[in-house]
């Protein structure tokens, strides 16, 4: 295969203000060759237009709250060879799509995933995992950062907030199984993927920044709002797939330990921990009843239709300075975005304050946090630099991947 086209996938669910911000950050993929999919609420679809021209986007309307229905909606109008998949609360850095489809020139790879970082930026949250039989994730070491291609009948865990599979494949294997509305969607995907034989490729390099923005079923602090489709959907894996009853001991007791946490943080009380107990088996108890109904998805789709311009992007540009100028030096970053060019502004005050790295919604990154402080945990709470020192030092961290 040649470089593909690249269908872009982005289900939202009332989030129009990450959503937002997810697609700005995408005008500045260094990979050009590919359509925009948004799949959203009623709600959110009537501002669509002011998001980017009609005619750059897709869109479909997913009145469920299943993001199975959601992703397999995307899928269905999706014209590119390759189908990549990111949440509205996340960022994608400027290379991200770019090392994801790589592996995709590879025949036998129908899967790739790269590594996810937390709210602040810089702590990994999701690395490489493989899957175990009862669903959960174990943690898999890789040897660097190129391009990792995972044996065949291997399943490898990818993150729905960083992922990509080869369309043909993942319309002839079914799809999204949509008994999973929430839980153990992908995971579903990455088994019957090595099932078939196939392989996955783990690309640490192809990063993107997740949010973890509140939804009905979780918190901005990650509390748990509902476990009622936790429960559901291990139930139906457990079915599916022939596993023990004992799978389900097993998420009990790692939800029990969850909440216990949660209530010594103080983000639950202890009413919270009984309702959500019970919302936790009242799933299991639906879960055993859901039947398997193979999504029949079809083949055409609808033209492609680029989202970005053919042109290649200017160099990533960076401005810099101390935090008291950062007012001046925000407009200049908005002045370069404004004109089509991906930039960043480091702005650092004369602190040790810990580093964080962010999008900001007039369409620039941004990196801030004290001149002598740390911006990775392997740097100790206090190194002495001047500030054009620290900024060449960030800087040459953050060209990795922009």
């Amino acid at each position: 295969m040649t470089t593909p086209l690249v269908s872009v996938v982005v289900v939202s669910r009332h989030r129009p203000h990450d959503l937002r911000r997810c697609v700005r950050a995408l005008d500045f993929q260094t990979f050009r060759n590919f359509e925009l999919i948004l799949v959203t609420d009623a709600e959110t679809a009537k501002s669509l237009s002011s998001l980017a021209p009609t005619d750059r986007l897709k869109s479909a309307i997913c009145a469920e709250a299943n993001i199975s229905k959601a992703r397999n909606l995307g899928v269905m109008l999706a014209a590119g060879d390759v189908v990549a998949f990111i949440d509205d609360d996340a960022i994608a850095e400027p290379t991200w799509l770019a090392r994801l489809v790589a592996p995709f020139t590879t025949p036998e790879v129908a899967a790739s995933g790269g590594f996810v970082r937390g709210r602040n930026g810089i702590s990994l949250q999701w690395q490489a995992e493989e899957i175990a039989p009862d669903g959960e994730s174990l943690p898999i070491k890789l040897s660097g950062h190129s391009d990792q291609i995972m044996t065949a009948g291997r399943a490898i865990k990818t993150q729905g907030t960083n992922c990509a599979f080869h369309r043909d494949t993942l319309i002839a294997l079914g799809g999204f199984d949509e008994n999973y509305r929430f839980y153990l969607d992908e995971t579903d995907v990455n088994l019957r993927i090595a099932q078939a034989g196939f392989s996955t490729a783990m690309v640490p390099d192809a990063e993107v920044q997740h949010g973890y923005a509140p939804s009905p079923m979780r918190g901005r602090d990650r509390r748990p709002k509902s476990l009622f489709e936790i429960g559901a959907s291990q139930a139906y894996f457990v079915q599916k797939y022939g596993r023990p009853d004992s799978d389900l001991d097993a998420l009990r007791l790692r939800q029990s330990k969850r909440l216990d946490t949660g209530l010594v943080r103080g983000l639950l009380e202890p009413c919270d921990v009984l309702r959500l107990k019970r919302d936790l088996e009242a799933g299991i108890a639906e879960g055993r009843t859901r039947q398997q109904k193979p999504a029949v998805l079809r083949q055409n789709a609808p033209d492609f239709k680029p989202f970005a311009s053919k042109e290649n992007l200017p160099a990533h540009r960076y401005v810099s300075g101390h935090w008291s100028e950062r007012r001046s030096i925000y407009n200049r970053a908005k002045a370069l975005s404004d004109a089509g060019t991906p930039c960043t502004a480091i702005v650092l005050s004369r602190t040790a304050l810990f580093h964080r790295r962010w999008f900001h919604s007039d369409g620039f990154w941004v990196q801030s946090g004290g001149i002598f402080g740390k911006s990775s945990r392997s740097q100790p709470l206090w190194s002495w630099y001047r500030l054009s020192e620290r900024v060449k030092v960030e800087q040459h961290l953050l060209d990795v991947t922009r």
